[in-house]
């Protein structure tokens, strides 16, 4: 069997049906020499799909170099590709430009959809071209393979661009990775491979899932896909006591991946879908009385029903939490 012959997805992408096509559609292309767009949600990991294809390619012997233009200004990422100075190539002249670093293999840019359309162009140009025009006289050969990604947002564009615009500039192919709510087989099967990763990395002693946390794991839409399940139950594996890793320490390792306001955003967003299909629903008062209801709920019964600590957590005077425990009728 050759090295392109078949690719097994690594085992953080999963195992199911849908993404065993998605492997199938990176052994096809890592051996066709073409630029790619891959397109996925936040948390797909879209490197690691970009890997195996230099990995598979006839450019597996040469590097691969990621360049994150999320992170970059838009204004520094032509220095960031091509460099800076009179001779973009040479470090002692000004910034050498990744575009020279991934000579003879692969230049990995996250979020090419947010570059400036002429910058794409330009970089089009020179996979095509394979060289560096420095002015009307002087050219810089380079070979390289263009892999992009661009965020799966149905109807959003990048800069005014969507990736379906970029993928035409590029002339590339492209890869889909569905988001892990399109392919929930392969939920479980990556919960018990980071829990066994987590135990052996931090011998945390044996460790298993209860029924009721399963059914948590697979009823979650899973926003953040398989890096927000690797990071849940990473942290859920160590936190927990004991052998068995319940549906709170999963909650409890939810609410420390994000900041509370992430938290309440996306508990929001889950709720409001269902919500917003009615005409009138009275939902501000709902979502203030049923969340002031649990919070003082819950601080009543950490507190042991002491109602003077309550108050003094929440920050308001003893006679108002009086109220709101009638109101709310709350048995302390």
């Amino acid at each position: 069997m050759s090295r392109h012959d078949t690719i097994q997805p690594p085992q953080i992408m999963g195992r199911s049906a849908v993404i065993l096509k998605v492997f199938d559609r990176v052994r096809k292309i890592a051996a066709k020499d073409v630029p790619v767009l891959i397109v996925g949600e936040a948390g797909t990991y879209r490197e690691v799909v970009a890997r195996a294809i230099h990995e598979h390619s006839p450019r597996h012997g040469g590097p691969f170099v990621p360049v994150n233009c999320s992170t970059i200004p838009a204004e520094l990422a032509r220095a960031e590709l091509f460099g800076t100075g009179a001779s973009p190539v040479g470090a002692s002249s000004g910034q050498r430009g990744k575009i020279f670093d991934a000579d003879g293999g692969t230049l990995f840019i996250e979020n090419i959809a947010g570059l400036d359309a002429s910058l794409v162009n330009d970089l089009t140009g020179i996979v095509r071209e394979k060289e560096v025009r420095l002015n009307a006289h002087t050219a810089i050969r380079v070979d390289v393979r263009l892999i992009g990604t661009a965020l799966d947002r149905p109807g959003i564009a990048m800069q005014g661009r969507t990736p379906g615009g970029v993928l035409k500039e590029l002339g590339a192919v492209l890869i889909r990775i569905p988001p892990l709510r399109e392919r929930k087989d392969d939920i479980l099967p990556l919960v018990h491979y980071v829990v066994e990763e987590t135990v052996r990395k931090f011998d945390t002693g044996p460790k298993e899932l209860s029924k009721e946390a399963k059914e948590y794991l697979l009823g979650y839409d899973w926003p953040g896909n398989v890096r927000e399940l690797e990071q849940m139950v990473k942290r859920a594996t160590i936190l927990s006591s004991g052998r068995r890793i319940e549906k709170k320490d999963l909650m409890i390792a939810d609410i420390g991946s994000c900041s509370m306001r992430e938290f309440l955003e996306e508990k929001l967003k889950r709720y409001l879908k269902e919500m917003i299909k009615l005409e009138t629903c009275h939902l501000y008062d709902t979502i203030i009385s049923e969340a002031e209801r649990a919070l003082i709920g819950i601080l009543l019964r950490e507190t042991g029903g002491n109602q003077v600590r309550a108050a003094k957590t929440l920050g308001i005077n003893r006679n108002t939490l009086r109220s709101k425990i009638k109101q709310y009728k709350i048995r302390s």
